[in-house]
């Protein structure tokens, strides 16, 4: 019985020292070129696209991380922004410019001063648009616009059908109306439709010089709600 024992516990310290042996094994190819340090990365990373560019808004509550890489996985194109050194506790808000329209793959990690130190790496993709998609943009149409020269003020009548692109299907957001006032002065008029598919259908421009005059107007889209930027089509002259 005791040999059946001592048999037994040579088995299980046999196991245990290649089990041991394994495990260094795995470890050991990390190890060959010492060990490695990382800094934090972002514990907070949202971006939003625009024309050809992004909105960054990250956390990084790690003071050894004096700089963000941001770089677009289909060219050499590289972003190296800048940290708060002072303020970890509010977020950070960064613009990328040059991007594709359509879909962007970008990647990031965070540094110290002279990049010997980095976190581990995060990836993200964010879709911009540009010249492609101002292209199919359109202006709503005027029906009719009187000029009243009592109170110097034009009437714009509007098809009551708003305006609207046929790639992702989305109405104008508003009109922007441009003219010469009676003092001179060049005036920008921007409306905003409280209701996209069934906005108001008259609009008045006011002090006017007396002999009337003319307007240019064009439209205002957003692709989506949490674009950064406005999209205008061109302007449209008006000679009532």
């Amino acid at each position: 019985m005791k040999k059946i024992i001592y048999l037994i516990i040579i088995i299980l310290s046999s196991a245990w020292f290649i089990a041991c042996d394994d495990v260094n094994y795995m470890h050991e190819k990390y190890l060959a070129d010492g060990e490695r340090f990382y800094i934090g990365k972002p514990d907070s990373f949202k971006i939003y696209g625009g024309k050809n560019r992004a909105k960054l808004i990250v956390w990084i509550p790690d003071y050894r991380a004096n700089q963000l890489i941001v770089s677009r996985a289909d060219t050499n194109l590289v972003y190296k922004l800048l940290l708060n050194s002072v303020n970890r506790k509010d977020s950070m808000v960064f613009i990328i410019d040059k991007l594709n329209e359509g879909n962007n793959i970008l990647s990031w990690y965070t540094a110290n001063q002279d990049s010997s130190v980095f976190s581990i790496k995060g990836g993200t993709s964010v879709t911009t648009w540009g010249s492609k998609y101002e292209s199919f943009l359109t202006n709503r149409k005027v029906v009719s616009s009187k000029f009243n020269l009592l109170t110097r003020a034009f009437t714009i009548t509007w098809d009551p059908a708003n305006a609207k692109e046929p790639i992702l299907s989305k109405y104008a957001i508003g009109h922007e109306i441009k003219y010469l006032t009676a003092s001179a002065n060049d005036t920008v008029v921007n409306e905003i439709y409280a209701s996209q598919t069934t906005p108001a259908t008259v609009s008045i421009l006011k002090n006017f010089p007396k002999t009337g005059g003319t307007f240019s107007y064009r439209m205002m889209f957003m692709p989506v709600e949490t674009c950064i930027d406005t999209f205008r089509t061109v302007y449209t002259d008006i000679v009532p």
